[in-house]
This record gives C-alpha cells, sequence and structure tokens, in this order.
C-alpha cells in the first residue's frame, strides 16, 4: 500500500474521489458551524462603548461619478431611528443605500458593529464639505466629524487596490447599468425610447429596482421589453452579461433642458471568497448587496416651428390614416360600417376623434375606438458598446395603431362620396409639418327609402336596433287615473316620509349619548351591565349543573354573586372584603337579611370551591347531589334579586 503525503489540504482534498470530497466538505461545513455556536454559547460578549465615525470610499471622484458615505457604528447591530444626514444637494444627488453588521470575537471577548452606506452620484466639481452625522442609539447621542469631497471634471476609474465604495469584490467596471436614449435634441411632443440595461461580468442571483426615475415634464408610456434574457455581448472589447431593465417612451410636455433622472438597483452579487483554509471551501459563497444607478442624461426640447396648418392634430412623427367601407352598394336604411385607421409614430393615444364631413342624409353614432403602442427595439444599442448616447438604429421609436369604427345608416337613396380624412402632423426630421389624407369613398345607396329596413342577422350591429318605426301606434291602454282636488295632507305616507328623518335623527342623538357616557362613566357601564352579565354567569352554572362538575358549578355561582357586587359599587373583584361589603350595602339602602342572606350564599360557594371533596353531601337522606346545587342556584338567584330591589 502507497502512502501519499500532501502538505497543502487543498491539494489533498481535490485529489479525493468525489463523493468522498462532498462528505468531508459538509463535515467541514458542519463542523466550523459547531464550533462558531460553542463559541458564541461560552464566551460572554462584552458590551462596549457605542461609537460612530464616517468616512469615504474616495476622496476624489469626477463629476458624474459615485462615492459611499459610510457610517460605521460599534457596539451594536441596529438603531432605533434612521441618523439624521448632511444635505448633500449642492453637489450629489441620493442614488440608494445599504447596510451590514458584523461580530468579532478576540481575547474571549466579542465585538459587534453596524455599517451603514449611503451612495450618492456627483453632479458638481469642486471641493465640498459634508457635515457631521448625527444618531442616537442605546440611550447615546453620537455625532461624527465632518469630511470633505473633491469632485472634479477628469473621468476617473476607482482603483483596483481602493473599492470600499464599491464593495470588497466588484468594481465600476465589474457591474453598471446604463441609459441609452433614441434622441438627445427632440421637439415638443417628439418620442423619445429610453432603454435602461444593466451589464455585469460578476454572477448576479437577483436584482431589485430601488429608485425609478422621476416623470416629471414628460408623458410616459411603459412599452413592453422583449423576452430575449440574459444575452452576452463585447463592450469596449470585454465580454459582459446584460439583461434589459426597463423600456419606456418619454413625451415632452414643454420646452427647455429637461434631465432623465438615473435608475437605481440593488442586486445581489455572489462571492466566492477563496482560501487555503481546511473550513473555507472554494465550492460555497456568500450573497453582497450591491447598489449601482446608471447616470443622468441631459435633453433640449424645442418648440415646434410657426406656421401650423388648420388641420394640425398636435401630434410630432410620422402619421398614415386609411378609410374603408365593409360595403359600397347597399339599400336604404341599412347599417355600414365605415372605419379610420391611423398609424405612424407619435404619441397616438392623444389623437382626438376626426372631423368627418359625413353626407346630410346618412345618420352616424358614436365610433369605436381601439388602440395599440409598439416600440421598434434599439438594434445597435449594446453593440456599440458606447455608453449613453443615442442609439444608431434609424428604425428605432415607438409605433401606434388607433381606429374608429363608426356605425352609418344612409336614410335617402343614390349615390355619395364620403370626403377624405386629412390630418396634420409635424415631422420631426424633415422639420416640416405635413397632411396625412385618406381616400375618398364612393357608396351607392339604393331602394325607397320607406321601406322596412332588412332585419336580418348579417344586417345588425352592437349598440344599433335597425327595427326602427317612423310612426308610433297610439297608446289603447288606459293610464291609472287620480282624484282631482285631493289633499296631500290627508295621506299616511306624507306624514310617515316626513317624521322618519326627525325619529332617526333623535334616535341616532340619544344613542350617541348613551355611549359617550357610558364611556366617560365607568361606574355607570358597569352597573349597567351588572345584570346582563349576572344572568349570563347563573345560565352557564345551570348548565353545568351535575355531580362530576359541582366545584365548576359553585365557582360560576360564585363569580355571579361576586360580579354584581363588584360591578354595582364598581370595585375591583379580587379585592372584595366582606366587612367592607356589608357597610357599603348598609350604606346603599341594603337591609340585614338582604345582606345576610347574600353572604351566606356567597359563603357556601366559597366553601364548596375549595372543598377536598369533589361533590357536596346531601344534608338531608332523600336529597340529592344535584337538589342540594339546585338550591343554591335558587338561593344566589333570591339573594340577588333582594339585593338589586334594596340598592336601586
Amino acid at each position: 500500500m502507497n502512502l501519499v503525503v500532501f502538505a497543502d489540504p487543498v491539494t489533498a482534498v481535490a485529489s479525493m474521489p468525489p463523493v468522498t470530497r462532498v462528505c468531508l466538505l459538509n463535515l467541514a461545513t458542519f463542523t466550523r458551524a459547531l464550533i462558531t455556536l460553542c463559541l458564541l454559547l461560552t464566551v460572554t460578549a462584552t458590551a462596549s462603548a457605542q461609537e460612530a465615525q464616517a468616512y469615504l470610499s474616495q476622496s476624489e471622484v469626477a463629476v458624474g461619478g459615485q462615492f459611499v458615505l459610510n457610517l460605521e457604528i460599534s457596539g451594536t447591530q441596529q438603531l432605533d431611528e434612521d441618523p439624521v444626514l448632511p444635505d448633500l444637494s449642492a453637489f450629489a444627488a441620493f442614488v440608494g443605500s445599504g447596510s451590514s453588521t458584523s461580530m468579532q470575537l478576540v481575547g474571549g471577548r466579542t465585538s459587534v458593529s453596524l455599517t451603514i452606506q449611503y451612495h450618492y452620484q456627483t453632479t458638481a466639481t469642486g471641493t465640498f464639505e459634508i457635515g457631521p452625522i448625527s444618531l442616537s442609539t442605546g440611550g447615546q447621542d453620537l455625532v461624527t466629524e465632518p469630511l470633505t469631497v473633491r469632485v472634479t471634471d477628469a473621468p476617473q476609474r476607482t482603483p483596483r487596490g481602493d473599492r470600499r465604495g464599491r464593495n470588497d469584490v466588484t468594481g465600476p467596471e465589474d457591474l453598471f447599468v446604463t441609459t441609452t436614449v433614441s434622441k438627445r435634441r427632440v421637439y415638443v411632443n417628439e418620442p423619445i425610447v429610453v432603454e435602461y440595461r444593466l451589464f455585469t461580468r460578476v454572477e448576479v442571483t437577483g436584482y431589485t429596482v430601488t429608485d425609478l426615475p422621476s416623470a416629471s415634464g414628460f408623458w410616459v408610456e411603459e412599452l413592453t421589453p422583449p423576452q430575449d434574457g440574459t444575452r452576452q455581448v463585447l463592450r469596449d472589447g470585454v465580454r459582459y452579461a446584460t439583461v434589459l431593465l426597463r423600456r419606456v417612451a418619454l413625451f415632452p410636455t414643454s420646452t427647455g433642458a429637461k434631465t432623465i433622472e438615473p435608475l437605481t438597483l440593488e442586486a445581489q452579487v455572489r462571492v466566492q471568497r477563496r482560501s487555503r483554509s481546511f473550513f473555507n471551501d472554494p465550492f460555497f459563497g456568500s450573497r453582497v448587496p450591491v447598489v449601482v444607478g446608471s447616470e443622468s442624461i441631459e435633453l433640449e426640447v424645442l418648440p415646434l416651428p410657426p406656421g401650423q396648418p388648420p388641420e394640425f392634430t398636435g401630434l410630432v412623427g410620422q402619421l398614415e390614416v386609411n378609410a374603408s367601407m365593409d360595403r359600397t352598394e347597399v339599400a336604404t336604411n341599412e347599417a355600414l360600417t365605415y372605419r379610420v385607421e391611423i398609424s405612424g409614430t407619435g404619441n397616438i393615444r392623444t389623437l382626438t376623434e376626426p372631423g368627418l364631413a359625413f353626407p346630410p342624409d346618412f345618420e352616424v353614432y358614436p365610433p369605436e375606438v381601439t388602440e395599440r403602442v409598439e416600440s421598434v427595439p434599439f438594434v445597435a444599442t449594446i453593440q456599440s458598446g458606447a455608453g449613453d448616447e443615442t442609439a444608431g438604429n434609424p428604425d428605432s421609436g415607438i409605433r401606434g395603431y388607433k381606429t374608429f369604427e363608426y356605425v352609418v345608416v344612409p336614410r335617402a337613396p343614390g349615390r355619395v362620396t364620403i370626403p377624405a380624412v386629412d390630418l396634420s402632423y409635424f415631422h420631426g426630421d424633415r422639420i416640416t409639418y405635413a397632411i396625412a389624407s385618406s381616400n375618398p369613398i364612393a357608396v351607392t345607396i339604393g331602394g325607397d327609402p320607406l321601406a322596412a329596413p332588412d332585419a336580418s342577422p348579417r344586417r345588425r350591429r352592437t349598440g344599433l336596433d335597425l327595427e326602427r318605426e317612423d310612426v308610433r301606434f297610439i297608446r289603447t291602454a288606459a293610464h291609472p287615473f287620480s282624484a282631482i282636488g285631493a289633499s296631500l295632507w290627508h295621506g299616511t305616507a306624507f306624514w310617515l316620509t316626513l317624521l322618519l328623518p326627525l325619529i332617526a335623527v333623535a334616535g341616532a342623538v340619544t344613542t350617541r349619548r348613551h355611549r359617550d357616557h357610558l364611556q366617560k362613566n365607568v361606574a355607570y357601564a358597569r352597573r349597567r351591565r351588572a345584570s346582563k352579565m349576572t344572568h349570563r354567569r347563573l345560565a352557564t352554572a345551570q348548565s353545568v349543573r351535575s355531580p362530576e362538575r359541582a366545584r365548576e358549578f359553585y365557582t360560576e355561582v360564585g363569580r355571579a354573586l361576586q360580579g354584581f357586587l363588584a360591578d354595582t359599587l364598581n370595585l375591583a373583584e379580587a379585592g372584595i372584603m366582606r366587612d367592607d361589603v356589608r357597610a357599603r350595602l348598609v350604606a346603599r339602602g341594603a337591609t340585614e337579611a338582604a345582606v345576610d342572606a347574600y353572604l351566606d350564599c356567597l359563603e357556601d360557594c366559597d366553601r364548596w370551591r375549595f372543598s377536598p371533596t369533589e361533590t357536596p353531601a346531601a344534608p338531608e337522606p332523600n336529597q340529592t347531589t344535584e337538589d342540594v346545587m339546585q338550591q343554591t342556584l335558587t338561593r344566589a338567584e333570591e339573594a340577588l334579586t333582594a339585593l338589586d330591589t334594596c340598592i336601586r
């Protein structure tokens, strides 16, 4: 038998058979978790003084780049309330935040800390001071020292040796989000298609969009992205995995400079922590949250030039108009379907009903409107790899379809022509106004205008009844008659209608006052419910009246006696003293006989409740235990009735 000795544990594990290696690695993971648990259970953590400090991921950053403001609090792993951050809006925009906790064991003492990361994107150049951060934790008020950051206009990349602002495993070239627009210089109401895309060359197990861009100043049309999933592309000579996050069409509603704000997301990155230790195997990793955001994009929105034609619809883009009729030869009083189909680029949804000039003998019904919007994908966006520049595909954009379907009924014979439909629009690429026109349609109408219409099913339309009558028949049924000069004041319905609202208002006011009195006067409320609670407990005692449940029976009877007295005198049920009860009842007007009967019954119940025997013995030979229990119940009811009569 040959014995091979490995000096490196990793080499030894790698040379083992797969089944043995997996079992050994699982055993190592279990052993590591067991050791950690034992250390946590046996070592007593010493509470250290809580301290807070703030530091930056980098003290110098390029304009448009991101930096991280880190807040580290030692001695705690959670805060009661959020820290108060300084205002950085003068030179940076907030992107997102994340947090992490850590625990260390040194010399038998454990220390914990909480780190909160605030991600910002710079917007202006210069040297700026970040004020102190104040927070409260564990009854202490903590304040950090101010920091200084310098924002330059030179391009800058995060050094590989210092990635604290990003993450200890990813850099800005490993994971980022881009914003691609179809145009940067547009006219008012001209569509701009925007795509947000995630690029990564690290393993991302999932992501969550934390901040969507604001749509202020734009009409927004959400577009369904294609189901292409994750793709492998080359960008600046580097292979990335990319996925489309969002596609949206923006229509600027006013002129001037506008900004498309960044989209922010938090990605879960799987980290492979390699170590030569036996307990840190390379087959398992951890997930680290990384916050990334796209850059903002500036747009220039131009006003429309003068010279708008009368038919101008306000649409900027391109239009096509087609008109059609389901038949060109029809009889009088038969329904026709006239369709106007409008298609093109631009904000099709805002188009209103076109002005149609039907012949005067046509009866026209309101149209049924259908619309659909779709986008043409960016073909050259992810292949160019040029960042956030305008996409190179000239056919990229948004295309919409809108249909107006009219039902018309000609009422006179003859040959008529339905004029063309004209819609004016502004062509942004040619910087000129144009008119889209449909073709006129000639219709031949025959038959007698007084003839009955064809009622066949193929001539019917939804929402239209073609079986019309030019002359209505005289109604032969007589209407019900009423006496002339009858007085309204003598009717019962009149007085009921007049008085019922007043009665309802009075009842509502009375009920409300009674409820308010019950809430404010506790003693009054307890007296009101005393009788109800007593009857309920006595009914419960009656239901359990049996030798096997004697102790439960006497408990319910005793609760009824004590509860009635506590609610009536507004006392705590558990603190009733017999001597005090007698004095209070006599002061309320109760007779000595009524008080003695009540206290005797209460003492019998207490005696049998705490008696060592399960069932009470009958005092007479001919009596059963149930008879004794019934006598006790009757005595209790009589004592409560007599007491209630005296003290009311």
